[in-house]
């Protein structure tokens, strides 16, 4: 009794258990399952084997496994036979039971095969082994059904949906449905020849047939059972030989993808009665590309192709007969290679989704990439074959292998027509450029570009590397749209020469990978070119470098600008340029120490910027001059403080370019205004102005505290508010105040409330103050906040500006980390609260220890009203207790 499940659901239910009183025997009491199943194995190994199984039945939708008398099968048919088993295919009269509307119900006259195990009923065991590998589950595509004994030789036999009659291909089968799991996978069967009609002979191994089920499919993702696709025109690949290496057929068929998209597809495995040859069952489309090479080792590799096209928009790869081209013509060759353009008649295929097959292209513009003397190494050809991409986003499409009657060359057919350089290297270079384009959004397409391509060409700039020119490129650059490559005609473009260049292709090559791959960046690279009176070669560029159109006579300068420009990747990002001095008008001095003075300027063109599509400029732009003294000297040490500048727009210090005052021949670091409003101060310690830089190079958000140097003539109404060994504490009005962010620029909070901490002697370890100025958080949203670093005149003593201070480290460390903690609104916000905030103090109790006053404190606490208040407020006058 305790085999029986207790879930209603189950198949056999056990209600309880009774006794008949003439007998004594006991009985289970069951629901009427067991006599659906009204026959019984006379074996008991068998019935055992059997009733277990309908024990574990818990779901509507297992199979319920039967002992079924061999009378119920009509119209037996042998299809198969080896030594160890014979198949037949059968009509079951009552047919599997299955669940409908709350009952049991049969599925009569169902098709089935039988398996004869031939001598099974020598051993049980090995019968029941073999039983246990079927699955119960009615939406396996493979199914044991029953049990059954043939009457005349004892013979067990399995009673399946199908079998081939070979276990290994019943089991590989049996292992591809069991790992579907999409509904486009691809349902792969055993299909009896007698499932074929109209069978017809195309070539030496290959028929086409309609199959008269047709493959099982699902239209979508919610489509619960599969539908077949009845009368369906499919290709017979048939094996010959092979019927002795199962294996071999196996590996065959495992090369084949699993989704109904891919271009060939394989359907399932078939054997023909009269020669034993098996069959692969694939989908027609194979017979739309059914030119062979005559190479072996081509048609191989073209098969391994089209069988790796899993997706109905990948490019299907071809042999192409050579008379299927018309209009050759030459348009570029060199030592290895020669190039054509050609129209393709037939053109290549694609897939109509409208039809819902592969249809194709006609007369499709071609480049024929004939690769001279191809025909002595197959392996390079398809090496060179391989690097081409099928993906249905790439630019350069290798539609098909073709070769030249004449020559006997092979021939790779391509999308795009390519001019070529005649230097191999910087073929390839192009090549593998273009090979990487694998979408469509906003990919240049690197070109060689022949010089007579360009008009107007004008000098715009010069130095002893390069010399920069503007031209009219005729046909263009490539881009992509609606669905095809079209030229931007008349392109207006920057010619870079490089000096001599044809001495180092490498150098050439590395100098144009440096350039991103993207047509939104600030420079793009759209190809390389010649000059054809100095062999120097041409980097063609877009026109930003001419936006920018001046260039630094220094070499090092030069490659720093264009370096930073290489890496513009977002429209945000700051336009580094070399700006001629006399852009700059209305130039006055605002600060100076040993090291630099600073200016404010008018820059006349002012800095590019990003605005609808294209770059534009933001004339007369005030701007910060810092002029850094004898910088000349050192190039080095002028690119390393030029690095330390973040290229986001929104930094609180931009540095727009480079410029070099032509009478003192200091360069110069031109940046936005913000440095200005700094107070127009710097310290005159040159280790205090690197650390306030540093700091404010690192703003890269409007939250984020700008550190400053504070003239100490900026503070009124000191008052000491505390004093021991190392520090005096003062309160202060800062008068112009800390800047703030406020509607997308910088202004001041004026009149602002401060405390200074006076550092005693900290003139004497300037690393010590900077130290401990580096303790402080950066963003405003602090509650303790450094706002800049001062020096009182008469002692020399450095000084910190802050919000707050109680004049003792520990005390301070202690109330900055309770702040540290807050992480809800309605955390306790935990100050320093300076004496004189208290008023109408009265004692109102005393201890030994402690003495209680109450108060008002005339600022009161910070709190926030609710979760959605982004500031603190004060709740002015509160009573509080002093303890």
């Amino acid at each position: 009794a305790k085999k029986y499940s207790t879930d209603k659901d189950a198949y056999h239910v056990l209600y309880g258990i009774s006794q008949n009183p003439d007998t004594g025997d006991y009985i289970l009491v069951q629901n009427n399952s067991v006599n659906l199943t009204n026959q019984i194995s006379k074996n008991e190994k068998i019935y055992s084997f059997i009733q277990e199984r309908q024990l574990k039945i818990n779901y509507h939708d297992d199979v319920v496994l039967e002992w079924i008398p061999y009378n119920q099968f009509n119209e037996v048919k042998e299809t198969g036979k080896n030594d160890l088993i014979t198949v037949y295919s059968a009509i079951w009269k009552d047919g599997p039971l299955y669940y409908q509307y709350g009952n049991y119900k049969r599925n009569s006259n169902k098709e089935v095969s039988l398996k004869c195990l031939h001598n099974s009923q020598e051993s049980i065991e090995c019968l029941i082994n073999e039983a246990k590998n079927y699955p119960t589950k009615y939406k396996a595509f493979q199914l044991l059904y029953g049990m059954s004994q043939h009457p005349d030789s004892g013979d067990y036999i399995l009673v399946l949906i199908w079998t081939s009659g070979n276990e290994e291909i019943d089991n590989y089968i049996q292992e591809r449905q069991l790992n579907i799991n999409k509904y486009d996978d691809i349902v792969l069967e055993w299909i009896p020849y007698n499932q074929f009609n109209i069978v017809r002979e195309i070539g030496k191994n290959d028929l086409i047939a309609i199959w008269n089920d047709g493959p099982l499919y699902k239209k979508s993702i919610w489509d619960k059972i599969h539908a077949r696709d009845s009368d369906k025109e499919v290709a017979l690949k048939c094996l010959y030989n092979i019927k002795n290496s199962v294996v071999s057929l196996i590996n065959e068929a495992r090369k084949y993808p699993s989704k109904y998209k891919a271009f060939q597809v394989l359907y399932g495995i078939s054997q023909n009665p009269d020669t034993g040859d098996y069959i692969l069952v694939q989908n027609n489309s194979t017979n739309l590309a059914n030119q062979i090479s005559k190479n072996e080792t081509i048609d191989n590799f073209i098969q391994e192709v089209q069988l790796k096209t899993n997706d109905y928009e990948d490019k299907v790869l071809e042999w192409i007969p050579y008379n299927q081209f018309i209009e050759i013509k030459e348009i570029g060759r060199n030592g290895l290679i020669t190039v054509y353009s050609s129209i393709w008649k037939d053109g290549p295929l694609f897939y109509n989704e409208l039809c819902k097959n592969y249809t194709r292209n006609l007369n499709k513009k071609v480049a024929l990439k004939h690769l001279n003397n191809s025909q002595k190494s197959i392996n390079s050809l398809i090496n060179e074959a391989t690097r081409y991409l099928t993906d249905k986003d790439v630019f350069q499409v290798l539609y098909g292998i073709s070769q030249n009657p004449d020559t006997e060359d092979f021939i790779l057919v391509l999308s795009n027509y390519i001019w070529i350089s005649k230097n191999e290297k910087i073929d390839d270079f192009i090549q593998e450029w273009q090979l990487k384009i694998d979408d469509y959004d906003g990919i240049v397409v690197l070109e060689w570009i022949p010089y007579n391509q360009f008009n107007e060409v004008k000098e715009t700039g010069k130095n002893e590397l390069i010399t920069v020119y503007s031209a009219i490129w005729k046909d263009g650059p490539l881009h992509y749209q609606y669905g095809e490559y079209t030229r931007n005609s008349n392109k207006e473009v920057t010619l870079k020469c490089l000096h001599n260049s044809q001495e180092s292709i490498e150098c050439l090559i590395n100098e144009a990978k440096k350039y991103p791959i993207k047509y939104e960046a600030f420079q793009v690279l759209y190809g390389i070119s010649q000059n054809s009176d100095t062999g120097d070669y041409i980097l063609v560029q877009n026109n930003s470098i001419n936006l920018a159109n001046q260039i630094s006579k220094n070499v090092k300068i030069y490659d720093f600008i264009l370096e930073r420009q290489l890496k513009i990747n977002d429209d945000y990002d700051i336009v580094l340029e070399w700006i001629p001095y006399n852009q700059f008008n209305e130039i006055i001095e605002t600060g100076k120490n040993e090291f630099i003075t600073i200016c404010s300027a008018i820059w006349k063109d002012g800095p590019l910027h990003y605005h609808y599509g294209e770059y534009k400029r933001n004339l007369n732009k005030k701007v910060t001059l810092k002029c850094l003294h004898n910088s000349q000297e050192s190039i080095n040490t002028l690119i390393k403080k030029a690095e330390r500048y973040l290229a986001d727009k929104n930094a609180f210090q931009v540095l727009y370019g480079i410029s070099q005052n032509p009478d003192t021949g200091d360069y110069i670091l031109v940046q936005n205004d913000n440095t200005n409003l700094l107070s127009c101060q710097i310290s005159r310690n040159e280790k205090i102005d690197d650390f306030i830089q540093e700091r404010q190079l690192k703003i890269n958000d409007y939250d984020d505290i700008v550190l400053e140097w504070i003239p100490y003539s900026q503070f009124n109404e000191i008052k000491e508010t505390s004093k021991n060994d190392l520090i005096t504490v003062y309160s202060a009005i800062w008068k112009d105040g800390p800047l703030h962010n406020q509607y997308g620029e910088y202004t001041r909070n004026s009149n602002k409330k401060v405390n200074l901490k006076c550092l005693h002697y900290s003139q004497e370890s300037i690393y010590s103050l900077i130290t401990e100025a580096k303790k402080y958080p950066t963003k405003h949203n602090a509650f303790q906040v450094l706002y800049g670093i001062s020096q009182n005149p008469d002692t020399g003593d450095y000084i910190l500006v802050l919000i707050w201070t109680s004049g003792n480290e520990k005390i301070d460390n202690f109330i900055q980390e309770r702040q540290l903690k807050i992480n809800d609104h309605d955390d306790i916000v935990f100050e320093w609260i300076p004496y004189n905030q208290f008023n109408e103090i009265k004692k109102t109790g005393q201890n030994g220890l402690i003495t209680v006053y109450s108060a008002i404190w005339m600022d009161g606490p910070l709190c926030k009203m609710s979760i959605w208040d982004k500031n603190y407020a004060r709740d002015f006058n509160k009573e509080v207790a002093l303890k």
